[in-house]
């Protein structure tokens, strides 16, 4: 199995495969991915994440919002039928921007190791952990050998890597701790060996860390 293929299998609860725990044995990469893969899987088995509004919502509101200001019985047919759909508007555009709104951003500086690169991380604050959004730029491409990882640290100095990429980009990543207690986030650039901790090499780094 590849490294998505494993990762895959994680989120979809089959962390006890045979062939996954053989992966896991050996990758040091998707070991340090496997919780926020798990984490992953939790959120996209919430049948919260694919509920559609129902048909009736917008008579709905519509009615809500008449028995609030007792416009019933005085609001001609046609007002009714526009304020349904403005209604609606303000159900589904309101909640696009509520839901995709980021609960805090960071802009990262660039680390000794790549002085002309940049990035901004996004995040969400979730029950089980922290979503995040970087879009990095400025960097070389990661030749076999090598990656770059995100990093979470605390005040303390305990690291959780939050995913691996090669090149700048934007990347969409789950980490299993909640930004509060990890305050620091950065990048390296890290060989595929087997040391599951960050190197010295920093290309990204929070201001002031």
């Amino acid at each position: 199995m590849s490294c998505a293929e494993v990762l895959e299998a994680i989120a979809r609860g089959r962390l006890e495969d045979q062939t996954v725990v053989n992966h896991l044995s050996v990758c040091a990469e998707c070991r340090a991915r496997s919780e926020s893969a798990q984490i992953l899987g939790r959120h996209l088995a919430d049948p919260v994440m694919w509920e559609e509004p129902s048909s009736d919502l917008a008579d709905r509101v519509v009615a809500a919002i008449d028995a609030e200001t007792g416009q019933e019985e005085r609001r001609p047919s046609r007002w009714r039928i526009l304020g349904a759909a403005a209604a609606l508007c303000v159900v589904v555009v309101g909640g696009m921007v509520w839901g995709n709104q980021p609960d805090w951003t960071v802009e990262l500086a660039p680390g000794p190791a790549a002085p002309e690169a940049g990035g901004v991380i996004r995040g969400w604050n979730h029950a089980h952990g922290t979503r995040m959004v970087l879009e990095v730029w400025g960097l070389d491409p990661a030749d076999e050998n090598s990656y770059y990882e995100l990093w979470l640290t605390a005040p303390d100095g305990r690291h959780v890597s939050a995913g691996t990429f090669r090149d700048s980009g934007s990347f969409e990543v789950v980490a299993g701790v909640r930004r509060a207690d990890y305050p620091r986030i950065w990048v390296t650039l890290e060989p595929a060996d087997e040391d599951p901790g960050p190197t010295s090499q920093t290309v990204l780094d929070t201001p002031n860390a």
